[in-house]
């Protein structure tokens, strides 16, 4: 039945169907080299503090990134500007700010990838299902809107990811600031031994920090900008109590200090939440895997002597 069902489409369905994935495919490789690219040039800047100017060979025929994959992205990018309104459009920026991706041509990307992704499922299902019209109706439907909530669900992912990173990063990067700034430096003398120190996501953070300042931003807006960019609770009450220290004129030496003890504290009941939390999951490995084999083993032997026995009985 399913060769008869394939082999009943027209050749124009799978010539479609063929362009919409690899179409799909060239969104996806050319959304993960620039990532690449972007990770590689932040980390970069992180030590140097500038844009750096990389030298390389450009061919006099342009390849097909230039030729097709950029015109493509572009126009499936202005297609979703003209389609989502600027609000859902302003709040995937943000979200892609808090992901670490904050070019626009991570934006670019992004929304290329929602349109492509929604048009190509139903393409695809609408070409190659050859059930009733309201189930092919249907499916399509489904698959649009999955096709629509996949680039979203891989974002919300990479926020958690990196959110986590920053928070595990906290506690040891405010000891060391707090370290630094009793030991004479300056507050921003100590973010920049955390980021000769450390590399993570966190000071490429403080590292966006500093290049904020040496552009004749104010400290308070530089901060503000921070904690908007992590979308960390954490984070937010940091910034929110180094602020009120520089206006009330209070040692910033004495927050720091304060900040860094309930930041330990608050990762050893991080900590303990997990090892709790670590007893409830392990029921579920232990009743469906370890408690059937234990079963085996030690009723198994027994088995046949109970069969024997009924036997017996019922003769």
């Amino acid at each position: 039945m399913n060769a008869q069902m394939f082999s009943a489409l027209p050749a124009e369905a799978y010539v479609a169907a063929l362009l919409a994935m690899a179409g799909a495919l060239c969104l996806a490789f050319g959304a993960r080299i620039q990532l690449a690219r972007a990770r590689t040039d932040a980390r970069l800047m992180a030590h140097v503090g500038t844009h750096l100017e990389v030298v390389t060979t450009v061919s006099d025929e342009p390849g097909f990134r230039t030729r097709a994959l950029d015109p493509l992205m572009g126009w499936l990018a202005d297609v979703a500007n003209r389609l989502l309104p600027d609000r859902q459009v302003s709040q995937i920026r943000t979200n892609l700010a808090i992901a670490g991706m904050r070019s626009s041509r991570h934006l670019t990307q992004f929304l290329a990838a929602k349109v492509g992704l929604t048009i190509g499922l139903a393409f695809f299902i609408f070409s190659f299902y050859s059930g009733s019209f309201v189930t092919k109706l249907l499916l399509t439907v489904l698959g649009a809107a999955l096709g629509y909530y996949l680039p979203g669900i891989w974002l919300g992912r990479k926020m958690s990811q990196r959110k986590n990173q920053i928070l595990k990063a906290l506690p040891d990067s405010l000891d060391l600031l707090s370290i630094s700034v009793s030991a004479g430096l300056g507050f921003d003398g100590g973010l920049l031994e955390v980021v000769q120190r450390w590399q993570n996501a966190l000071t490429l953070e403080f590292a966006a920090v500093l290049r904020d300042l040496k552009l004749g931003n104010s400290r308070r807006d530089a901060l503000r900008d921070f904690s908007h960019r992590t979308g960390v609770e954490e984070i937010s009450n940091f910034v929110a109590a180094i602020i009120q220290a520089e206006e009330l004129g209070s040692p910033i030496k004495e927050v720091l200090n304060i900040q860094a003890e309930q930041m330990r504290q608050q990762r050893r009941y991080r900590a303990e939440e997990r090892a709790r939390k670590a007893v409830i999951k392990m029921l579920i490995p232990m009743v469906f895997l370890i408690f059937p084999a234990m079963f085996v083993v030690l009723l198994g032997p027994a088995i046949p002597s109970l069969v024997s026995a009924l036997s017996a009985t019922s003769g």
